[in-house]
């Protein structure tokens, strides 16, 4: 491992880090915001706003990261400060600079690194916007450019941050100056006090004017009083002739006039100026303005960053290649959406903004989005979950849609969601479906064949073997009857999601199918030398389930907790009656399950450990084909950590009441 080197203008880079007023200030939304869309958009578990603080790096905004800070020595982020440009590591396991990094080696595992360096105002890089994955993975040119563009954003947001905080203490020091001035003379304003009047020959002055104005426009009051034309030239050519036109304009309807406008201190350094003044007619025609001028230079820079920031913002939402949409949360009215969303719909904008929610939503879905705003309610939060939208012609297509409450400054709820067309993820899911179950019927028939027949030889049914023969055999027969476990898993997942598994329900009580299934699992908890504990009695509580299944859906719960448990240790079951619904658990107390990996745990063919040396044989099956039974028959399933712990795998079932 490589430590960072410490960048050769490292106090003042400190300094300027220091006076963004970033570091512990909590979190922010609008970080959180580009952090959650990076991760959305590269499809990664972990992104990032780092600062590279004095021995630490401390994250401004994280997603998919529990920790708040990491040593600045081990950090790929102090490598990625060295330079302007973006630090793509693409395998850390292949780079000499991080291959041995405990953050590597151990916990989060990283692989993959890309991360853009921020700049403040003044050009010191004090931390990055970056992506990480547990897996190795390429970067194309065009990701590097989006990666930049949101660290761009992300720049502009500190710097938006940073000038406030120097526009704040510039205005602090000038109220301070004021109140003294103000115990002078009135004249000592921070701004600039005037008259200006306009005769009606065209020639202008000042009449009065504060000694402001020599700062502001280089001249002094007496000058200003006898020609207020060399005021005229600072002025920006750009505004000077909306300037004029303003002045003409108050002077023939003599309402107030008001303008902001650029005037040179120096030769081509120009600085924001406001003005407003109230005007009035003199009795020889000419008009003359009571106003006052003033800098506001680093607000106006600040305006226009944050509107450059929100152009780049609204660029992102209407060139995602996702649907987003904002809801007003109390009537549902969509307030914004992007192209994405309508393109599949074959509605105009105008068409889709002005329809009800159900009418492009079946009805059937009712229930999954009921369950969508009690989570919205519950945990600000929704999704992902997937249905149907129907189109203008009638047909449907599938979507899969999550979502966040937020709220605007005037306080009002509002819902952003991502709304994706999974049409093709799901043909090529069915195609991968179909193959998989030709393939699992084509070999079955013949395995049971090659099975049976290694049993009849390891049987002794062609004599004695001589002892290597006779351990090939076993090894043999172990494997095939592990890949009849696999194909008869594979036939059940495909039996289940394609609905051809029929449910055979029946109201009964869960304490004599518990311990059934208990007993049924004893010889294998036996060999791995791991008890099951249960309570000494069940509650008397009904479940219409179809009892087989329900077997195999708990017997895969129950397995997994004995394998993945130390020898001499416990699996835990409970039930727990609830008013409609009854919970029963598996609790083990082995390693529990990475939080990484927790978003796959009922996906198929997902294993913590997914290379070919894992020690724990399985197919990756057994949850899934568990969730599928389950939802089935009205339940789900579900995990937590166990206490003290472990993992914790618990069935919910709908519960008869009568």
């Amino acid at each position: 491992m490589i430590t960072p080197p410490t960048p050769d203008n490292e106090n003042e880079r400190q300094r300027a880090l220091d006076a963004t007023g970033l570091l512990n200030s909590g979190p922010v939304e609008r970080f959180d915001r580009l952090t959650r869309l990076a991760r959305q958009y590269f499809s990664v578990p972990i992104a990032l706003v780092s600062l590279i603080d004095h021995e630490r790096q401390w994250f401004k905004s994280r997603q998919g990261l529990d920790a708040e800070e990491t040593p600045r020595n081990l950090s790929f982020c102090g490598h990625a400060i060295l330079s302007s440009s973006p630090l793509i590591v693409e395998n850390a396991l292949e780079d000499p600079r991080f291959a041995t990094n405990p953050l590597v080696t151990e916990a989060p595992k990283i692989r993959f690194y890309a991360g853009a360096p921020l700049h403040t105002v003044d050009g010191y890089r004090i931390g990055t916007l970056c992506l990480i994955d547990i897996q190795p993975r390429t970067f194309s040119a065009e990701q590097i450019d989006m990666l930049v563009d949101l660290a761009a954003t992300a720049e502009e947001l500190i710097q938006v941050d940073e000038i406030s905080q120097q526009s704040y203490l510039s205005l602090e020091s000038e109220l301070r100056a004021s109140r003294e001035r103000l115990t002078k003379l009135v004249a000592q304003l921070p701004g600039t006090v005037y008259q200006f009047r306009r005769f009606p020959d065209g020639h202008m002055t000042f009449p009065f004017s504060s000694p402001q104005i020599q700062q502001l426009y280089g001249i002094t009051p007496a000058q200003a009083a006898e020609d207020a034309t060399p005021a005229f030239e600072r002025i920006h050519p750009d505004d000077l002739d909306a300037i004029s036109a303003t002045i003409e304009h108050s002077s023939s309807t003599l309402e107030d006039w008001t303008a902001t406008f650029r005037v040179a201190r120096q030769e081509n350094d120009y600085r924001w100026i406001t003005g407003q003044a109230k005007p009035e007619r003199l009795i020889d025609g000419s008009t003359l303005w009571h106003g006052y001028l003033q800098d506001i230079h680093e607000q106006e820079l600040a305006r226009l960053a944050m509107t450059h920031s929100e152009a780049r913002l609204r660029g992102l939402f209407e060139f995602s290649p996702i649907g987003i949409a904002l809801n007003d949360f109390d009537t549902g009215k969509f307030i914004d959406l992007n192209d994405a969303l309508i393109l599949p719909t074959g509605y105009t904008r105008d068409e889709f903004v002005s329809l009800s929610y159900w009418d492009v939503t079946p009805r059937e879905y009712q229930p999954e989005e009921e369950k969508a705003l009690l989570s919205l309610k519950t945990t600000g939060r929704y999704g992902p979950f997937e249905k149907e939208y129907i189109r203008k012609d009638g047909s449907r297509y599938p979507v899969r849609l999550q979502g966040m409450l937020s709220q605007e400054q005037d306080g009002r709820q509002v819902i952003w969601s991502l709304i994706e067309d999974i049409t093709e993820r799901r043909k090529l899911d069915k195609m991968k479906d179909q193959f998989i179950a030709t393939v699992s019927h084509e070999l079955r028939t013949p395995l049971t064949s090659i099975k049976g027949s290694l049993g009849l030889l390891n049987g002794g049914a062609a004599g004695q073997l001589p002892s290597k023969a006779q351990a090939l055999v076993k090894t043999a027969e172990r494997n095939a009857q592990r890949l009849f476990v696999l194909i008869n898993d594979l036939l059940d997942m495909e039996k289940l999601v394609a609905g051809k598994m029929p449910m055979k329900m029946s109201v009964q009580l869960v304490a004599p199918l518990l311990d059934e299934i208990i007993e049924s699992m004893s010889g294998y908890s036996e060999q791995h030398q791991v008890t099951i504990q249960m309570p000494d009695d069940w509650p008397s509580a009904l479940i219409n389930v179809d009892a087989p299944r329900l077997a195999q859906a708990l017997s895969n719960l129950l397995s997994n907790a004995i394998k993945f448990s130390p020898q001499g240790e416990a699996v835990e079951v409970d039930v727990k009656p609830y008013a409609n619904t009854i919970e029963i658990s598996v609790c083990d107390h082995g390693p529990g399950v990475d939080p990484i990996f927790r978003t796959h745990l009922f996906q198929r063919f997902s294993q913590a450990d997914g290379s070919d040396t894992r020690k724990l044989p399985g197919t990756g099956l057994g949850l899934a084909i568990s969730q599928e039974i389950c939802q089935q028959m009205g339940g789900e399933v579900g995990y937590r950590e166990a206490i003290g712990g472990g993992a914790n795998f618990f069935i919910v079932l709908p519960r008869v009441l009568s």
